[in-house]
């Protein structure tokens, strides 16, 4: 888990763009909490603001996605003659090489928090732009996507996520496959993100990456609602997923146990890192592997 206030984090101007990079790609294998190196596969994540009255100088990025939350303020999105407004709660994602302009239509800073990464084979090919107010995207079954218990994505999302989380409530604790970049940016309320046996208080304008394999859970422990950006980048598991044949399982009993020994133990491990002991749990593992050893014989 590495946490960083924007206002820790280098600016960079360019094209009357002020961008503050709080993340970035890592060098090594290891991430780099002082630095801000520690994705696995995002290339650029921060916070960029556009003051009033002014158009920036048109952009384009290049091979990279670029996908962006609107935390406050109004603008327009010039693609070529094609205007399209943007206010806070939208969200919009370019492919790569798409030539741009953003303007300041407001009063107040045009502020949004983005990534630019490498395209992944769940991006969509032409541009999106969505509004956490519109309808929720259904899933396979037809019912509107939900999240993590009660951390509820507010709307349809495009390369990022606008979602709250109610007073007195948490997300369901999860983790990530390897590789995966997951990136938590508050921008109303406070927040406890909970990991192991510890919580970290997250305030407005701190964004958390997290280790994969980690089980987290962001907590809000107020009386008003915590606003959070969301962000995450799997396009190497989404790769490995898609590739992947059914596995098949071997039919004499001695290969079976190996097997069920293998996952099983796999299971045990992934739960024993978490540091929980949740009654019964414990006992049962014990219990299995005995089972499991006495197949083996």
């Amino acid at each position: 888990m590495i946490m960083r206030h924007w206002m820790d984090s280098p600016i960079f101007t360019y094209g009357r763009l002020r961008e503050w990079r709080i993340f970035t790609r890592r060098k090594g294998d290891q991430p780099n909490a002082e630095t801000g190196e520690v994705c696995n596969e995002i290339n650029t994540y921060g916070r960029a603001v556009v003051i009033p009255g002014v158009t920036t100088e048109p952009a384009t990025y290049g091979d990279e996605m670029y996908c962006a939350g609107v935390a406050s303020g109004q603008g327009i999105l010039q693609l070529g003659s094609k205007k399209v407004p943007l206010r806070a709660g939208s969200t919009f994602s370019m492919p790569p090489g798409l030539r741009h302009r953003f303007q300041n239509t407001g009063d107040s800073e045009l502020e949004f928090i983005f990534c630019r990464r490498p395209p992944a084979p769940y991006d969509e090919k032409s541009f999106a732009c969505h509004h956490w107010s519109e309808d929720r995207p259904k899933d396979t079954w037809g019912s509107p996507m939900q999240g993590h218990w009660n951390h509820v994505p507010r709307g349809p999302g495009a390369g990022l996520l606008i979602a709250d989380i109610p007073p007195s409530k948490f997300s369901h604790p999860h983790n990530h496959p390897p590789t995966v970049d997951e990136i938590w940016y508050v921008n109303k309320g406070l927040g406890w993100h909970w990991m192991r046996q510890e919580y970290h208080v997250q305030s407005p304008g701190y964004a958390l990456w997290l280790e994969p394999s980690e089980l987290h859970s962001l907590m809000n422990p107020n009386n008003e609602n915590l606003e959070f950006i969301w962000c995450a980048s799997a396009s190497d598991w989404t790769r490995q997923e898609a590739a992947r044949k059914p596995e098949k399982f071997p039919t004499t009993p001695a290969g079976l146990a190996a097997a069920l020994e293998q996952k099983f133990g796999a299971l045990a491990a992934a739960y024993r890192h978490t540091g929980l002991s949740i009654f019964g749990v414990d006992q049962n593992l014990a219990e299995v592997e005995k089972i499991i050893k006495a197949l083996k014989k």
